[in-house]
């Protein structure tokens, strides 16, 4: 496995399909959905490659599990393509305002899906990293044993 790979985001083969398929008359709906499928293609990617997810260290207890891999968000999507030179950083800022607004006005999650009610403010979607080895301060209650 190259270095780095483990914490690559965005594969070449996915910053490819993204600029392909990016067209400035997408809807968010659409680019939602893109990230979606690009998702499964990295997941396919990373299990093809023997690419396993990042180690992290529980700050409290010194535990190490394997990190959990995100899907790729709408944001994310927007840098690539910056990033890709699809955008310029005028288009970037424009393209990330509108989505703030819109991601905003419909009550969505980073990944472009409807918030439930039930997380109420919490809506910035992105993964709580907890420990999960028994008896760690950073454990909720119900956790299971270090696996």
């Amino acid at each position: 496995m190259p270095s780095g790979d483990a914490q690559r985001v965005w594969f070449p083969e996915l910053i490819g399909t993204l600029k392909s398929s990016w067209s400035e008359s997408m809807t968010w709906g659409e680019l939602a959905d893109l990230c979606s499928r690009l998702t499964e293609e990295r997941e396919e990617l990373r299990r093809s490659r023997g690419i396993r997810p990042p180690l992290i260290r529980c700050p409290k207890c010194g535990a190490e599990s394997r990190s959990d891999i995100s899907g790729l968000s709408i944001r994310s999507a927007l840098f690539a393509l910056r990033k890709a030179g699809v955008f310029t950083e005028a288009d970037l800022k424009h393209h990330d305002l509108d989505w703030k607004k819109y991601q905003a006005s419909h009550h969505l999650d980073p990944y472009g899906k409807k918030i439930p009610a039930s997380r109420g403010a919490d809506r910035s979607g992105s993964a709580k990293l907890r420990c999960i080895e028994v008896g760690c301060p950073g454990v909720p209650a119900r956790s299971e044993a270090h696996k």
